[in-house]
Formats: structure tokens, sequence, C-alpha cells
């Protein structure tokens, strides 16, 4: 894409601030920046919507004692199983495992706190909802 096609359509999930691209001129890459592009803008609402929906739907879960608290934060964050293996150095069938509430309540304080820290919580909070 050329500099000057670069779209400009001041979109509202930048809340006014610029986003660095690659575009040619005169046949090289430069870096220049963008306010933002309407399409971009659908497809992050659309993910940002799916990802409340999934938030609810865990809430629910958690509520109805379907699953552990960990579920619920895990998409409250914006979380996927993958993404929450990467920043607890859990495997993928540790965390599906972790989601029962009876194996959650059993999980030590390590545990807890390396999950707590990938979202930013206390242990205590984690613990509930």
């Amino acid at each position: 894409m050329e500099i000057n096609d670069i779209p400009q359509d001041n979109s509202k999930i930048f809340r006014g601030q610029r986003k660095v691209v690659y575009a040619t001129q005169d046949g090289n890459y430069q870096t220049a920046t963008s306010n933002g592009w309407e399409t971009e803008e659908f497809a992050t609402e659309q993910a940002v919507e799916e990802l409340n929906q999934l938030t609810n739907e865990a809430l629910d879960a958690v509520k109805r004692g379907e699953k552990s608290p960990l579920f619920y934060y895990m998409y409250r964050y914006r979380f996927d199983l993958p993404s929450l293996a990467q920043a607890t150095g859990f495997w993928q069938w540790q965390i599906k495992r972790h989601f029962k509430p009876s194996v959650f309540e059993k999980l030590s304080d390590n545990v807890l706190a390396k999950y707590a820290e990938a979202f930013g919580v206390s242990t205590s909070t984690l613990k509930t909802i």
C-alpha cells in the first residue's frame, strides 16, 4: 500500500491515538501512521463483542457451579486456553482440569499465584467472582 493510500478513518477504537503501519513510497517500505480504518474497526468490535459474550457465558457457568472462577477470569482478562498456558507455564490439559471447581478448590497457593500474576489480580480475588 502506498503511504498516500493509508486509511485515515478516525476510528473510535484508537481513541485519538495513531497506529504505525508499513507502506511504500517510491518503491521502498517506510513506517507511517494511521488513525484507523473502518474495516479494522468493524472486525475489532466483532471480536470484542464475542469476547464479552464468552465472558458472560463463563460467569453464568461459574455461578451454576459448573466451572471454577479461573474459567471466568480467563475470558475477563482476554485470554484463551493457548495464551493462558503460555502466560502461566501450565499445560492446556492442566488448565482445563483447573476449570473444575473441585480441582480448583485444592490448588496450591503457588499455582494460584501464577494465575493471579497472569491476570494482574490477587490470589484472593482469583478465588471469588
